[in-house]
């Protein structure tokens, strides 16, 4: 596929302006349009599977259900194997990613605290910039010199947008 090079637009007219906001809009609302038909037709189809995948997942569930069972009763005659083979699928255990817990009687700040006492290497200290001070900073006499300083600036972008007017439009 070859690329297509963009072309350079200056000079634009109000008249070129007020033109292409019609052509905007107009194809703004056709694609609405469109999206519209396009979602009701994919409604209709997903309406009329869905009782019958309903069913199938209500299936699915009660067999796999007993399909844990089966594997929790008989894992241990598996020996080191973590799946066994049958004759339509394989079953088996995942092992997944270690993870810390705590006791339940303990909150994540009570143990962090004692871990603090105990085991401080276990311990991290995070130090990050007060981004929303700095922005509170900005329009004081103190900026300038963290801005000089520490060769940070505060800044806000400007983007470009385009609403069509679409009450407008269907009127015509």
């Amino acid at each position: 596929m070859a690329r297509e090079k963009k072309r350079v637009i200056a000079n634009v007219t109000i008249e070129q302006a007020q033109a292409a906001s019609a052509e905007y809009a107009k194809a703004h609302i056709k694609l609405a349009k469109l999206e519209a038909k396009m979602n009701e037709e994919i409604n209709k189809v997903k309406s009329k599977y869905q009782d019958e995948i309903t069913d199938l997942d209500a299936q699915k569930a009660q067999q796999f259900e007993l399909l844990e069972v089966y594997a929790k009763e008989t894992k241990e005659s598996w020996g080191k194997k973590k799946s066994i083979e049958l004759l339509h699928s394989t079953i088996g255990f995942r092992t997944g990613m270690p993870k810390v817990v705590k006791d339940k009687k303990f909150t994540w700040d009570g143990i962090t605290e004692l871990v603090k006492k105990f085991f401080p290497d276990m311990v991290r200290t995070k130090s990050e910039l007060d981004k929303e001070a700095v922005i509170a900073l900005k329009d004081t006499d103190g900026f300038n010199e963290l801005k000089e300083k520490c060769y940070i600036d505060v800044v806000q972008d400007e983007s470009f947008y385009v609403e069509a007017k679409i009450e407008e439009l269907q009127a015509i």
